[in-house]
């Protein structure tokens, strides 16, 4: 403001006057079109929202690894254009989450969503006893197996002497 009031009057008036002249043509320069379409590519709704999460967190790691790494003109050099690299690769990852992906979030995770901790069958797609009780029997397999695995382990690393009742 110092330098404001040292300066003459008159060329402070101009200045602005310029200045606001500038920022009136820039602004209409940057309008959109009246007869824009709507955009149609609206968020997909009725999807976990840890199913979008996920989706963004994959489609993430696979678009950064697509863009170019040699391009510094566009990102720019050093840390920094890796930043923006991520941070590309990131939006763009989200976006098309949000949109519907491409499926990687059903094929991973499958027919059952976590609630309060628990694993719980999605609506329509799992509903069938048969294949709950398939799930189910599964789960405890896959349990029964990594057991015998903890135990194989500190077996064989000496961690706990072998035990004939336990084999």
């Amino acid at each position: 403001m110092d330098v404001a009031r040292a300066a003459d009057p008159q060329k402070v008036e101009a200045a602005r006057a310029r200045l606001q002249t500038y920022a009136a043509d820039a602004t209409a320069a940057f309008e959109a079109p009246a007869a824009a379409a709507p955009r149609t590519d609206a968020p997909v709704t009725g999807r976990p929202a840890h199913f979008v999460q996920f989706e963004s967190m994959v489609l993430q790691n696979f678009l950064q690894s697509m863009l170019p790494e040699d391009s510094t003109t566009f990102y720019g050099e050093g840390l920094a254009g890796e930043m923006w690299r991520g941070m590309l690769a990131q939006e763009l990852g989200t976006a098309m989450a949000e949109r519907g992906g491409i499926g990687i979030a059903e094929r991973v995770l499958g027919e059952h969503t976590l609630e309060d901790g628990k694993k719980k069958p999605v609506a329509g797609l799992s509903g069938h006893p048969t294949r709950l009780a398939t799930a189910e029997q599964q789960t405890l397999a896959t349990g029964l197996v990594e057991e015998i695995e903890r135990k194989t382990v500190a077996t064989v690393s000496g961690q706990v002497a072998v035990d004939n009742e336990d084999a």
